[in-house]
């Protein structure tokens, strides 16, 4: 009864984790894994650790609106010679507080945040983008492992399908009514499907070990306590309408709307590089003493003084105009930047939404087929045990199913990439995953 009890509320606390419990087994999901890679992952690290960055430019930007505080005090010694002043101190001390303030310099500041705010929207969706790529390389590799575990399914299969024959053609031969030539043959396929499952295994652990790499976790060392949720793609998942997608595309992908903010960006340079062509006007203050060291502390030497100044460069030589042609050479290339991204956006969604159709129309196919071959490999065997066909078109048939099936296992993986393909070439994976989120509680 205790067993019982710890069993329900062991797997009543995995279920809520993520994990699931199945024959003392845990499940990974491929939710699970996205979720996990978003929260764990070092390179989103690194994305927000850039956003932050960005954000501390616009600071810097706006600080050029307040004034500039400075104090100095000073102390300078020059050796008196015979020749000079009576008067003359060898010691100058000075104790001054300034303002500045920059009342007009082109609008340079203006545009300077306006830059620095543009990037910061970029590195937020570059940040965004950074999860729609993780989130489909998660996909690759949970679909990887996948199709692993299919081909570990497969050579099982025909391993124990062999054995079955072997053990069969062994008892013939001591019987005296069989070969020993089939009971070999059976053999030998019973470790080439033995060696099949070996490498199946081994692609699934090195698949495993990728994924876990991409969640920013460490694997457990038993990798062969770790189940992986079957493989059932969603056929009715499969989109009608490519148009639909695309205009979702051009719309919500982060990688284009960085390349919109870029070219905002773009434009505030050259208003930034056009500044030059202003004159800067700056408002002085000052307050404090510079004499001789006998004076520190008196009052009466203490002054302040206020001024406007002036600055307008009448020739530097063609440089501010020569920045102004570069920024808008630099807007220019930006826009040819977003105008490949639209067309390479369509491009891949439109390309990725006949890989979905043709898929799913494959998967279906290698459905029947399987089912046909399964039939016809049934049919030679009881006609080999017959006596009616050679062992020779028995291995072809038993080879046939096992190709068929290999190639069934490679639809279901297809299907189920390619709609994980539509989901990154229209950024709407990145929604799959809020809406997971929510559901499951995790808050990054």
């Amino acid at each position: 009864m205790k067993k019982f009890i710890v069993s329900v509320v062991l797997t009543l606390v995995l279920s809520a984790t993520g994990w699931a419990v199945a024959e003392e087994k845990r499940v990974l999901t491929l939710e699970w894994a996205k979720a996990t890679a978003l929260l764990n992952n070092p390179d989103l690290g690194a994305a927000k650790e850039r956003t932050l960055q960005a954000l501390e430019l616009v600071n810097q930007a706006r600080a050029a609106y307040l004034p500039s505080i400075s104090h100095t005090t000073s102390w300078q010694y020059t050796e008196a010679t015979g020749e000079g002043s009576p008067a003359f101190d060898e010691n100058q001390y000075a104790n001054r507080l300034s303002v500045t303030q920059v009342l007009f310099n082109g609008f340079l500041t203006r545009y300077a945040t306006l830059s620095a705010r543009a990037g910061v929207k970029m590195s937020r969706e570059g940040e965004q983008d950074a999860r729609r790529l993780l989130i489909w390389n998660v996909s690759q590799g949970f679909l990887n492992i996948q199709l692993a575990r299919e081909n570990m399914a497969i050579a099982r299969s025909d391993m124990e399908y062999n054995t079955a024959l072997a053990r069969e053609a062994g008892a013939k031969l001591k019987a005296g009514t069989g070969s020993l030539s089939d009971h070999m043959n059976f053999e030998i396929r019973v470790n080439s499907a033995r060696a099949s499952l070996i490498e199946a295994k081994q692609s699934y652990r090195e698949a495993l070990f990728a994924l876990y790499a991409l969640m920013g976790e460490t694997i457990p060392g038993d990798v062969d306590a770790i189940e992986i949720e079957g493989l059932n793609p969603d056929r009715g998942a499969v989109p009608l309408d490519p148009d639909s997608r695309i205009m979702a595309a051009l719309e919500n992908r982060p990688d284009l709307k960085q390349d919109r903010l870029a070219l905002e960006q773009a434009d505030a340079e050259v208003e930034k590089a056009k500044s030059g062509f202003y004159p800067e006007l700056t408002l002085t203050g000052a307050y404090g003493s510079d004499g001789s060291w006998e004076e520190v502390g008196d009052r009466d030497e203490l002054g302040a003084s206020l001024g406007l100044k002036l600055n307008f460069n009448l020739f530097a030589g063609g440089a501010t105009r020569s920045k102004v042609s570069q920024a808008r050479s630099g807007k220019r290339e930006k826009e040819k930047d977003l105008e490949k991204a639209r067309i390479d956006a369509i491009s891949d969604v439109r390309a990725s939404f006949t890989s979905v159709v043709s898929a799913g129309e494959q998967l279906t196919l290698q459905e029947t087929n399987v089912e046909l071959v399964t039939r016809t490999r049934d049919l030679v065997e009881k006609e080999y045990r017959a006596g009616q066909v050679s062992l020779v078109r028995l291995n072809e048939a038993q080879n046939t199913l096992v190709a068929s099936r290999g190639e069934l296992a490679k639809a279901r993986v297809s299907l189920a990439l390619a709609l994980e393909q539509l989901d990154y070439y229209t950024g709407k994976n990145i929604g799959k995953w809020e809406e997971y989120g929510k559901s499951q509680g995790i808050d990054r």
